[in-house]
């Protein structure tokens, strides 16, 4: 025990002596300059990905009529989640993730969590993928292979992937203008919004047992705030890395607010339960007389939010490896752990097994983070006492 307790004296005091030299290491990757409105559109890029397809259809399944008040309690929880990340950052005097549990733990139990993170957020990224492709042949191309479209966006992640962190975010920033354009869109279907379809009833008509599994269920749809916790060494006090999570959570709760509500009155309550993609499906009422069928143009846009959203996941799961074989590689290692999640979701196809897949999935990541800030806290807070 005592050999043990030195070790952790002698870790504690190296990290003392290094963390400067840890901020001036990593000072080449901040001279980035990310600016807070690039993080904002980041968010929401990362938050709203092809889940909002059947968010006004699952959460008036698990909450019943008028649901979408829930969704602002369950953004509330998230900007709880935020917070602890602020703090983790406050009292690691901004130091990464990684470098905090590296000190405190051996790597007997460092590898196998880390070995974690990189396997569930891989996986997520390739569900979300999957998801976006069982769509797209829904939609548009049935007979095309299943397999060459995962391929095409294997092969524009990898090519994302091969820039520094700030040109990513750069990027997502500029997709974000795209993206936009189907908020806009949505102005064309209020001549048929009626608030005759809503309802003054608070969660009535449901089937769905409400219990923690529903609601960390609905949960999923708000994750990708996550990656804010391993951005810590890239970025500066000037980039205001929480306010602008806090106000892109925001940002993406009113969406999703307006998005559900827009349904509602759109379908009605009863109707709304039946359609498997609501959101993409009254798009095609929208006609324009050089374009017909817009929810073509709806599901190639949304392309950019699903490649956002996976890009970052993997992106994690490449940092995560990294810290295990200390090597940088720009691209077999990215080609490697994509190959792998490829391999571990090939079975997951159908409809059913994606949706069953990605609950799960969700269900994991939602408990992992929330309970790693608090592990990170704990680490700082034994670290503060050996320091003594």
């Amino acid at each position: 025990m005592e050999r043990i307790t030195d070790d952790l004296h002698k870790r504690v005091r190296k990290t003392k002596r290094t963390s400067n030299h840890w901020g001036r290491v990593n000072m080449s990757k901040r001279l980035g300059a990310i600016h807070p409105i690039q993080l904002f559109f980041l968010t929401y890029m990362m938050q709203t990905s092809v889940a909002i397809f059947i968010l006004p259809r699952s959460i008036s399944e698990a909450f019943g009529t008028n649901s979408w008040i829930m969704l602002i309690v369950l953004s509330g929880i998230v900007m709880v989640n935020i917070f602890l990340f602020q703090l983790v950052y406050k009292k690691g005097d901004g130091m990464s993730v990684f470098e905090i549990m590296n000190v405190t733990l051996p790597r007997m139990i460092t590898f196998p969590l880390y070995i974690v993170f990189a396997v569930s957020w891989s996986i997520s990224a390739s569900l979300i993928l999957k998801e976006y492709i069982y769509i797209i042949q829904l939609v548009a191309f049935p007979t095309t292979s299943f397999l060459y479209l995962l391929g095409v966006l294997i092969i524009v992640v990898l090519f994302f992937m091969q820039y520094p962190i700030y040109k990513m975010i750069r990027a997502a920033g500029v997709l974000f203008g795209l993206a936009s354009v189907t908020i806009l869109l949505t102005v064309f279907i209020w001549p048929d919004f009626s608030f005759d379809r809503l309802t003054p009833f608070i969660f009535k008509g449901t089937n769905v047992s409400f219990d923690w599994l529903t609601i960390i269920d609905q949960y999923r749809p708000f994750l990708g705030f996550e990656l804010c916790l391993f951005l810590f060494p890239y970025v500066t006090k000037d980039s205001h890395l929480f306010r602008s999570f806090y106000l892109g959570n925001a940002f993406t709760t009113f969406i999703y607010v307006y998005t559900v509500v827009l349904c509602l009155g759109f379908y009605s309550f009863d109707q709304l339960q039946h359609i498997i993609y609501p959101t993409l499906h009254f798009f095609s009422f929208i006609e324009f007389p050089f374009l017909i069928r817009i929810e073509n143009l709806v599901y190639s846009i949304f392309l950019v939010k699903a490649l956002v959203t996976a890009v970052f996941y993997y992106w994690i799961s490449k940092q995560a490896i990294q810290q295990m074989i200390k090597r940088e590689s720009k691209f077999w290692l990215p080609l490697c752990i994509i190959a792998f999640s490829v391999f571990i979701t090939y079975p997951f196809t159908t409809k059913q097994e994606l949706e069953l897949s990605l609950r799960f999935a969700g269900r994991f990541q939602s408990v992992l983070i929330f309970v790693l800030p608090l592990l990170l806290l704990l680490l700082l807070y034994i670290q503060k006492k050996v320091r003594k």
